[in-house]
């Protein structure tokens, strides 16, 4: 007896860079303050046939149970963990931190790094709309990327919402603009003329979406595409936000990305901010901002963002690259005593994260005081407080949440002094 064809036995090599990858994964959530969830493995199909792409749908592992009611084999898991914030989660101290880990199940063709049964991981942000959030997930993947050793990795970022007005522009909606994303996500030319031939859209529209989708670079890409889109309705703002997205990559220490007008991802639930990490040539990552997808499902309009990781084919890529295997509640919050030290918090979050200890810092922009409220809920050992006249001086304020004492610290000397009172 043979196992079904696209699936494996792990064993050995394979599944030690599997678990490995898993614990290095499970590490950097915690330090980032994520909770980590668990759904089934099977849920009421409607859940994956509402938004979740033509493509998903069709590789369905979809089947009646005995009481003939309609369920399917979770093909991904972002939807399954907004069904579970919809039922349980959602009166909680915004934004919601989740991370997971699970096997999902599509029925495609199997080829190299493809499987019908595979291993995901990933993380979402419920509840905040601010450009930070969406850096920060941008910021756990490179980080996944760093830690594990993978150098050659690239990040590319785009905006789904720049594409999606430009096709409204044109008169192009609903379905197909669907088709048309679907095309430009399998970067297939052919295809991607074909779509945008049967939307009927004029010649001048058909070229002004070619063009867009080719730009690629760096962040001067931007500059070429605000004079691409000049004139077209709304997309000011989308641009306004892809570029505050972008000025918060480098404080938590992303230093490398490619910005690529031609990303429209897989799934049909995102709606702005995108991206995705290849290493060699295979993609394995990817995520974006997806705000719509919360009411879809039944629940109050909720922004989110988040990012999927395939576990197998970051596995997989560390056995090619011959790169052996290596062998508690957050440790503080750091937060800004005023919006002008923001990008210095998310700096020194980042250093303290890696120094190995877990830090977060606010993501939904609160006051200093409603931000300590919100520590404290969570139960944080200890808050950074920063705030201008200590920055000049290089210090900062460490606040003991169990005590209410106060002390002042070097800011050099911070990760030191934390690890000293862990």
């Amino acid at each position: 007896m043979q196992r079904p064809r696209g699936t494996r036995d792990l064993m050995g090599k394979e599944l030690a860079s599997v678990r490995h990858v898993m614990r290095v994964m499970s590490e950097l959530f915690r330090r980032y303050g994520y909770a980590e969830v668990e759904t089934p493995t099977f849920e009421h199909l409607e859940l994956f046939t509402k938004k979740s792409g033509e493509n998903v749908v069709r590789q369905l592992y979809a089947f009646k149970d005995k009481s003939g009611r309609d369920l399917a084999l979770r093909p991904e898991l972002t939807a399954p963990v907004v069904r579970l914030y919809i039922q349980q989660l959602r009166s909680f101290p915004k934004p919601v931190k989740l991370c997971y880990f699970g096997s999902c199940f599509r029925y495609e063709e199997p080829q190299a790094q493809r499987w019908r049964q595979f291993m995901q991981a990933g993380v979402e942000v419920i509840g905040s709309a601010r450009p930070e959030a969406d850096a920060e997930v941008v910021a756990v993947a490179d980080s996944v990327m760093r830690e594990l050793g993978l150098d050659g990795r690239e990040l590319k970022i785009g905006n789904i919402r720049l594409l999606r007005k430009v096709l409204a522009n044109a008169g192009v909606e609903g379905d197909a603009q669907d088709r048309v994303l679907r095309a430009i996500d399998s970067h297939e030319d052919g295809r991607i003329q074909e779509e945008l031939g049967r939307t009927g859209m004029d010649a001048k529209s058909r070229q002004l979406v070619t063009k867009l989708i080719k730009l690629r670079g760096g962040v001067e890409v931007l500059e070429k595409v605000e004079r691409l889109l000049n004139g077209i309705p709304e997309t000011d703002q989308a641009l306004r936000n892809f570029r505050d997205v972008i000025d918060c990559l480098g404080p938590m220490g992303v230093e490398r990305f490619v910005v690529d007008m031609g990303i429209a991802r897989g799934l049909e639930y995102y709606t702005d901010f995108v991206f995705e990490i290849y290493v060699g040539g295979v993609q394995v990552a990817g995520g974006g901002r997806y705000d719509t997808l919360i009411e879809l499902l039944g629940g109050s309009s909720t922004p989110a963002v988040g990012v999927g990781f395939g576990v197998d084919r970051i596995a997989q890529t560390l056995i090619e690259l011959d790169a052996a295997p290596a062998r508690g509640g957050l440790d503080c919050m750091v937060l800004p005593a005023n919006e002008g030290v923001l990008k210095e918090c998310l700096k020194l979050v980042t250093e303290l994260r890696r120094a190995g200890l877990s830090a977060d810092v606010d993501l939904m922009g609160r006051k200093l005081g409603k931000a300590i409220s919100y520590a404290d809920s969570l139960k944080v050992k200890r808050v950074v407080v920063v705030g201008t006249r200590d920055l000049s001086e290089g210090r900062v304020i460490i606040r003991n949440m169990m005590t209410g004492k106060q002390e002042s610290v070097s800011r050099d000397e911070l990760a030191k002094r934390l690890k000293s009172v862990s």
